[in-house]
């Protein structure tokens, strides 16, 4: 034990590192433990509020060792990663291990395992319809086969991160949505949603010397006067089959009515015949 802890090796991570060579050679995957754990790891981290992203080397694994059987969707305190990321707290969103497959959100594996895969499922984009493959997944506990693994700042520390805090990136497109865009001007009902519309300029690739032109999305789900009144014609119309059909409906049940007392009739004609001729004879 004296001999681990001078090494700066855990009773944690050794079992770790045994669990993954065991794996290895009862499987037989291709590449050897000492590739998989080799200690360097890429963190791959987005910050959605400025919009900006960055890939750190990590080649210390006692940084980046906190990360290890930790699953998708859970938050890491950035404090044992080094002095600059204290006070952040990062999301696991992914990663790939060193042979590139990619971690699958729900996999509960620290190893890589062949799943029959769909159309809908992450890690697989059908070539046709309804066709269906294996494919070769890793799970989604973190270990030490992992090259790169992909993080999103949920809380933003005391230190500023250049590359990821420093400059807001514009948004390219704005909404497109009726409601979204109500939503972000914080308009009301009665409000004109055209008039909000952000529209971006757009040069001209044949033509360099042309006026530089200005393009706005269509926007969806606008409730207009006409689409109000293609509603009311079309509840119109179904108003009317509606009744068309019961006035269909209430003919076809007299004309039954109607057949049913004549078939009576007949057979009561014929009954009251009968008798007639057994009292005659």
């Amino acid at each position: 034990m004296t001999v681990l802890t001078s090494l700066g090796v855990s009773f944690k991570d050794l079992r770790v590192r045994l669990t993954i060579n065991s794996v290895i050679c009862i499987r037989g995957d291709q590449g050897r433990a000492d590739k998989f754990l080799s200690d360097k790891m890429k963190l791959n981290i987005a910050n959605p509020a400025t919009g900006e992203q960055k890939t750190i080397d990590f080649d210390d694994e006692r940084r980046y060792r906190v990360f290890y059987e930790k699953r998708i969707a859970q938050e890491v305190p950035g404090d044992s990663i080094g002095d600059e990321f204290k006070g952040y707290i990062f999301r696991i969103t992914g990663g790939n291990d060193k042979q590139g497959f990619p971690m699958k959100q729900g996999v509960l594996l620290p190893y890589r395992v062949r799943l029959l895969l769909s159309d809908g499922h992450s890690c697989y984009r059908p070539r046709r319809t309804g066709e269906r493959k294996r494919k070769s997944v890793r799970g989604c506990i973190v270990g030490p086969d992992i090259a790169v693994l992909s993080l999103v700042i949920v809380k933003q520390g005391d230190a500023p991160l250049p590359g990821l805090t420093e400059n807001v990136l514009p948004k390219r497109l704005g909404p497109k949505r009726a409601t979204k865009i109500r939503k972000f001007f914080n308009l009301t009902k009665e409000d004109d949603v055209r008039k909000f519309v952000v529209r971006r300029e757009v040069k001209s690739k044949k033509n360099p010397d042309a006026k530089p032109y200005t393009k706005a999305p269509k926007i969806q789900r606008l409730v207009t006067p006409l689409r109000l009144q293609r509603r009311r014609h079309l509840r119109a119309i179904k108003r009317k089959r509606i009744e068309s059909a019961k006035e269909q409906k209430a003919e076809f049940d007299e004309l039954v009515a109607k057949r049913v007392a004549e078939k009576k009739q007949k057979i009561a004609a014929k009954a009251s015949q009968k008798k007639a001729a057994t009292t005659t004879a």
